[in-house]
């Protein structure tokens, strides 16, 4: 399996980008996962994980590599301080600009959200922006490059919402995708800032454009955000 790609270290945290096929954290099946992986980089148990990406995601993500770079980036995450987008690719073509609002709910068993009513029970607020990079053809049909900011962090979220709305990401059959390439959900993270955890006047900000798979159904040279 592809390894992570590190774009900055240094002796409290590491930026990084997840290839596709890698779990964030260790599950039942025991699998390679990001953790593990990290805790042999680092040489130690402790790895501070401040969020996730589902397996079949890429891009960028950070990491601390000590209690305290960790607690204080999981606050910066709780106060809306370290922010991130997406890219996406959807099939048809999207407005240029816009904001998806739904209530989802999550089925553990099948591990699948669904938009519901917000009367339902265990209903959670899911809300999203995106502006449309760009429009293009794959397969003869329309299909939309997608740069996305999360206002909340539900499971699937992008994945479902835009599904709701008539325009699933390329290759994610469990959201409908009538497109099977590239084998995978159309899915990257695509940019990260936050201040550092040890020195707030510093900004860290960085960006990971698409990986091979995604580029490969863009027209070259298609401009990223």
């Amino acid at each position: 399996m592809q390894k992570p790609t590190i774009l900055f270290e240094d002796t409290h945290l590491v930026v990084l980008s997840k290839p596709a096929g890698m779990l964030s954290q260790g599950d039942i099946s025991g699998e390679e996962n990001l953790v593990d992986y990290f805790r042999g980089y680092f040489g130690r148990n402790y790895v501070g994980l401040i969020h996730r990406l589902d397996r079949n995601t890429s891009g960028i993500m950070i990491v601390g590599k000590r209690t305290k770079a960790a607690n204080r980036l999981t606050e910066s995450l709780r106060k809306g301080e370290l922010k991130r987008s997406y890219l996406a690719i959807v099939e048809g073509e999207v407005a240029e600009q816009g904001t998806l609002e739904d209530y989802l709910h999550k089925d553990e068993k099948t591990n699948e959200s669904r938009v519901v009513d917000s009367t339902h029970k265990e209903a959670k607020r899911a809300r999203l922006s995106f502006e449309r990079v760009a429009t293009t053809a794959f397969k003869g049909k329309k299909v939309s490059l997608v740069h996305i900011t999360l206002d909340t962090g539900r499971s699937h979220q992008i994945r479902v919402q835009f599904s709701h709305a008539g325009h699933p990401l390329l290759g994610d059959s469990k959201y409908r995708s009538k497109i099977t390439q590239p084998g995978r959900p159309a899915l990257h993270s695509y940019s990260l800032e936050v201040p550092h955890p040890m020195d707030e006047d510093t900004l860290l900000s960085y960006k990971d454009p698409l990986p091979l798979d995604l580029a490969a159904l863009l027209p070259s040279g298609t401009p990223l955000p």
